[in-house]
């Protein structure tokens, strides 16, 4: 049986998606715990804790959320998730550098591979991530795969590095990750709004 989208259920999962992101108690402490995981996991050198950060932070649908907010033109939610992800940034870039401060992560960590990747590839990631991450959020049934797609866009790696390079005062680094943090939050809007923009247009009314 072929899956139809409806105007009804795009609006409901679009509602339920601004109030997840919604700058609460709940996404604080997750921002939090997700920067500190990946900061100790970059001082470990380990893949698998920086993933296990990825998975937990809230940073990705706040992304989804400005695409979705401008394609369906709810500027005053457009504000909103954008103030959501601004709070959300300095918050991580401010776990992080409190943590290197005590914690210092030393310089054979994966934080150089991160940094001399090809800015394009991140937007190519971001980009096709914002695809898919829509899609999954607002094509009924498969919203278990937000998980997968928050692995496979680095959002909060770079936030953490940011933190990472004030604390070092290595600018190199602080402008590297900064360009990241821009690059992949782009990639992920424009990928955001043009799906919510066709799963609109494809949709039917009930």
């Amino acid at each position: 049986m072929k899956v139809k989208l409806t105007k009804n259920q795009l609006k409901e999962s679009y509602d339920k998606l601004v109030i997840r992101t919604q700058f609460d108690l709940d996404f604080i402490l997750l921002t939090i715990a997700a920067a500190a995981i990946c900061s100790f996991g970059f001082r470990m050198n380990s893949s698998s804790v920086i993933i296990g950060a990825m998975v937990l932070s809230p940073i990705l649908l706040t992304v989804v959320a400005i695409g979705a907010s401008i394609s369906r033109n709810r500027w005053k939610n457009v504000v909103k998730n954008f103030t959501t992800l601004f709070l959300s940034i300095i918050i991580g870039i401010a776990t992080s550098f409190i943590i290197n401060n005590f914690f210092p992560v030393t310089s054979g960590s994966e934080i150089t591979e991160r940094i001399l990747a090809n800015q394009a590839d991140y937007f190519a990631v971001a980009f096709f991530s914002g695809l898919a991450g829509t899609f999954a959020y607002f094509w009924p049934g498969i919203i278990e795969a937000i998980a997968g797609i928050a692995i496979s866009v680095a959002l909060i790696p770079p936030v953490v590095m940011v933190g990472i390079g004030f604390a070092r005062w290595d600018m190199p680094l602080l402008t590297s990750s900064l360009e990241i943090v821009l690059i992949n939050v782009s990639g992920i809007t424009v990928g955001s709004f043009l799906l919510v923009m066709a799963l609109n247009v494809r949709s039917v009314k009930e």
